[in-house]
This record gives structure tokens, C-alpha cells and sequence, in this order.
């Protein structure tokens, strides 16, 4: 299995980076999770898009999933009788989706020609080529769910965004690596409020309590050290810690 990041940074993308997004592989199954903004062009250098298995999304926050719009547009009007790509969103995406649709364009309807929308269920495996994944609701300030993803061999854990909490660390327990979200890590604003994010301790925590061999921070605020960030991780766990950005690759 393979874990390409497409984009690592919350809310707003920084400098040469984009938001939430991206691509397990392995043999030819190719799994996008989110579409943040900007996450389109470095998923192309990639994977071709019609070799992409399917696009999972993990709640309904626009640094999610704001390119799947870009994408409906490219599909609809520059690729002649392109295939729709599945789009499998957490409950209640569909209507969201349409939602956004109607306050977007008067074309209806908007995405079928392009995207086939399909709601998962908690829990419930998608079966994705030669990936399974499996969706676990985390704990954020929308429903959020977190994913496990398998190839019969290896297991990469993505926290989506959360809270620190139990469901996480079932999520995570015994994966190879658990890409975590780190939004409150390095230097970031701490005038959240609620807090709805994990700091690099807070996921360095699940790291240890779940026994994943390897950490990678992702989702930072775009001013963030992520040297920082790593360093605080290693306070808590003492396996291998990285910074998510744009252009890493890992095997697991």
C-alpha cells in the first residue's frame, strides 16, 4: 500500500501547499480521501483520473471538499463521454451536495454527468478495487468520520478531524500508520472555541494507546511550524514521527 499526500493544510491552503487530500494505492486501485482545495493538480501528476477507483470524503467541511466542483466542471465539459467518478460521502452528503448545487448553477442536474454520489454508512466496508475501507465516526464539531484502510496486508488509519477520544483510537489500533490531523499543533491559533481538533500530543496519545508503528501529522493551520509540531509529537511517542506536505510518499 501506498499513501501519496496531496495537500496537508487546514481551512486555508499555505504557500505551495492545499487543503485535505489524499491517494492510497495499491496494485492498480487508486482511493482518493478528500478533495480539498487545490488537491486536483497534484492528484493528476499521480494517478490519471480515469484510473481513479473512487473519491471517499469524511465530513462536510468545504477543506474537504471543495474540489470536487472543479472536478464536476472538468469531467462535464472537458473530457468527452468521460465515465462519472464515485463519490462516497458521509450521511447526509448527498443533500448537501445538492444544496451547494442549486446555489452554484441553474444546470440540473449538476453533478451526475460527472460525479456519481453515494452515501456510506459508520462502519460499513467499502469495497474499492483491491482497498477496503472502512468508515469510523469520530468526534468534531459535524459528524466526521475517520477511515481504515486495508489491502489484506496493511492498514493506514486517517483520523479525519477530531477530538481526542476512544473512537479514534479503535480506528487506529494496530495500523501500520496513523495519518493524524494536527491542527492545533506548531504555533497555531488557540482561540478555538469549542476546540473540534487534536493537537500533535493529542495524536502522538493515539499513536501510543493504539500501537501504530508511524505518525504523520497532517491538517495544519497554514502558519504552523511543522518542525514544531513533530518535535511536540516526540514528546509522547517514540516511533516514527513525520510532517505531512504536498509530494510526500510513503510505503506501508
Amino acid at each position: 500500500m501506498r499513501l501519496a499526500v496531496l495537500g496537508s493544510c487546514a481551512s486555508q491552503p499555505g504557500p505551495g501547499e492545499a487543503c485535505s487530500g489524499y491517494l492510497v494505492s495499491s496494485g492498480d486501485s487508486h482511493v482518493m480521501l478528500d478533495c480539498g482545495s487545490g488537491t486536483l493538480g497534484p492528484l493528476q501528476r499521480l494517478v490519471s483520473l480515469d484510473d481513479l477507483r473512487a473519491i471517499v470524503v469524511s465530513h462536510l467541511h468545504p477543506d474537504h471538499y471543495i474540489d470536487l466542483v472543479a472536478l464536476r466542471y472538468g469531467r462535464t465539459y472537458g473530457v468527452a463521454g468521460a465515465r462519472p467518478i464515485d463519490v462516497y460521502l458521509p450521511p447526509g452528503g448527498i443533500s448537501h451536495l445538492r444544496g451547494l448545487a442549486q446555489a452554484l448553477s441553474s444546470t440540473t442536474p449538476f453533478w451526475d454527468a460527472a460525479l456519481t454520489l453515494h452515501e456510506y454508512e459508520p462502519g460499513v466496508p467499502l469495497h474499492l478495487g483491491g482497498l477496503t475501507v472502512r468508515p469510523h465516526e469520530v468526534r468534531h464539531g459535524i459528524r466526521s468520520f475517520g477511515m481504515r484502510v486495508e489491502d489484506g496486508e496493511h492498514a493506514l488509519a486517517y483520523s479525519s478531524d477530531t477530538v481526542m477520544c476512544e473512537e479514534l483510537v479503535a480506528l487506529a489500533d494496530g495500523a501500520d500508520t496513523l495519518l493524524a490531523e494536527a491542527t492545533l499543533a506548531g504555533g497555531a491559533p488557540q482561540h478555538h472555541d469549542p476546540v473540534t481538533h487534536l493537537s500533535a500530543g493529542d495524536a502522538a496519545r493515539v499513536a501510543v494507546r493504539a500501537g501504530v508503528r508511524r505518525l504523520v501529522l497532517t491538517h495544519f493551520w497554514y502558519t504552523a511550524d511543522r518542525t514544531r509540531a513533530v518535535a511536540e509529537a516526540r514528546e509522547h511517542f517514540e516511533g516514527d514521527v513525520q510532517a505531512a506536505a504536498s509530494g510526500l510518499t510513503l510505503t506501508l
